[in-house]
């Protein structure tokens, strides 16, 4: 056999090998990381905000992303090929099987992003549908889903809520973190500011928040940002992004992309870049 077709013969082996333990690797762009955002539900308009991450994300060059808007019974196989979830839903409970294999996804070393929202979804609470109506579903919570998220809505005295949505600034209080190193100290924010959270243990709060009595808030700062490790996995949780307008603000978009590539596991360098590269309007 000559060099060239032995040459040949090692990579057509390699990436049947890959194939083999990937099945279909193959069919995304190569030397990207791989981001499956899950969408379809929620109170809030994923119809517009799930599109606007996946642009985002992609624009930086650095991402392939898919959207799954039913993501009830998906399967390990579907994570697998993945470095990083995102959860831009608020819906029913997604099934035994889809929420194992979430968690140990998450668990085995690979990322989870948690957007707004999804604080709200899987804790017990009456599911919301289109323009936040009360469906009257009500569903056990997902214990292992606080666990993973870090922060969770509560109805119970004193309530999780938010006052009146207005322009506020995000103080950076930790800068430890591969995703907040790079960040100014403060950013802007147009959004809604939550409040009384129920924080889990073992959260890394990064940012806060004072959430103004003018505005019927707590009077107090407010966790904003946080990550969580969950088992050798990566959290990265943004209660900011009402809506696209409230995306589109530094507060919500530099450290949203920063998280995400941290989450899908890239070094501080890369994710520095891309939280410099953000401009917005």
């Amino acid at each position: 056999m000559s060099f060239r077709w032995g040459l040949l013969a090692v990579v057509a082996a390699t990436i049947l090998a890959g194939s083999a333990a990937d099945p279909h690797a193959a069919l995304f762009k190569p030397n990207l990381r791989r981001v499956l955002i899950l969408s379809g539900f929620n109170n809030h308009d994923w119809r517009s905000t799930t599109p606007f991450l996946r642009q985002k994300l992609e624009q930086t060059g650095r991402f392939d992303v898919r959207v799954e808007e039913e993501p009830h019974g998906i399967g390990a196989s579907t994570f697998a090929v993945y470095d990083a979830v995102v959860l831009d839903y608020n819906g029913t409970r997604l099934g035994p099987e889809t929420e194992t294999a979430l968690a140990d996804f998450v668990r085995a070393g690979h990322g989870l992003v948690v957007v707004h929202g999804a604080s709200w979804a899987f804790n017990g609470l009456v599911v919301l549908g289109d323009k936040h109506v009360r469906t009257g579903i009500m569903e056990p919570p997902w214990p292992e889903y606080r666990k993973m998220i870090g922060g969770i809505w509560s109805e119970e005295e004193p309530k999780t809520g938010h006052g009146q949505r207005h322009e506020f600034t995000v103080k950076v209080v930790d800068r430890s973190h591969a995703v907040t190193r790079s960040l100014p100290a403060e950013l802007k924010a147009d959004d809604e500011l939550y409040h009384r959270m129920r924080m889990q243990p073992g959260v890394k709060v990064l940012a806060t928040a004072f959430d103004d009595l003018r505005f019927k808030g707590t009077g107090s700062d407010e966790p904003v940002i946080w990550t969580v490790a969950y088992g050798e996995g990566r959290v990265f949780h943004t209660t900011l992004g009402h809506d696209v307008r409230a995306m589109q603000a530094e507060a919500f978009l530099k450290p949203f992309l920063g998280g995400a590539a941290w989450a899908a596991g890239f070094s501080e360098t890369s994710v520095a870049e891309l939280e410099a590269a953000v401009t917005t309007p």
